[in-house]
């Protein structure tokens, strides 16, 4: 699709929308990049009960709309060497197949751990839905256990990988040191 410049008041209205201007610009990488970005983000934080992680959402949301109106503000010269590129350095990443091939079992496990979330869900829809009021104390008590599942799990994972990196990052620190540093940290 062909950029090109259009009306500021128009591209101001879209900007509110995250990679909505983007795209109304013919930066179709952009945007849509943006609108995901902004969308999983809060559907991610919806689903894990996790507000926090709107406060992402919330710089993704200016992010698009301050380079929106920047780009809409550029002179012609300057907007037509604008590439239309995703966003975020997701041109640079490698192939999804080396992903995948280097974190299958990562990739695996959370694909496994997805589909057990939602089976989970739609068998508690499916209780709720066929037992009588006298039994409804499971699927309140399934639904009760499934909200907080993937936001436990998550957490743990993350502490997993934080407990990881440190561990990694002491190994690799000592080399690095000069001597008096060094000395200064095996007095520890």
């Amino acid at each position: 699709m062909k950029t090109k410049k259009k009306n500021r008041f128009l591209t101001f209205c879209f900007s509110c929308l995250p990679g909505a201007a983007e795209m109304y610009m013919g930066f179709m990488k952009m945007g849509v990049s943006l609108m995901l970005l902004f969308f999983l983000v809060c559907i991610l934080s919806a689903w894990l009960n996790q507000g926090a992680l709107v406060a992402i959402a919330v710089v993704v949301w200016f992010y698009s709309f301050f380079h929106a109106n920047h780009l809409a503000g550029l002179s012609d010269e300057e907007f037509v060497r604008v590439e239309d590129d995703y966003m975020m350095g997701m041109e640079g990443l490698p192939g999804i197949r080396s992903v995948a091939e280097k974190n299958y079992k990562w990739i695996a496990g959370l694909l496994i751990f997805l589909g057990v979330c939602f089976l989970w869900n739609s068998v508690e829809d499916l209780l709720r839905d066929i037992l009588p009021e006298a039994y409804m104390f499971i699927p309140r008590m399934m639904w009760r256990i499934g909200n907080y599942i993937p936001s436990l799990v998550i957490g743990v994972g993350i502490i997993y990988i934080g407990v990881k990196m440190i561990s990694g990052k002491e190994r690799s620190l000592p080399d690095g040191l000069p001597e008096e540093e060094q000395d200064q940290k095996s007095d520890f």
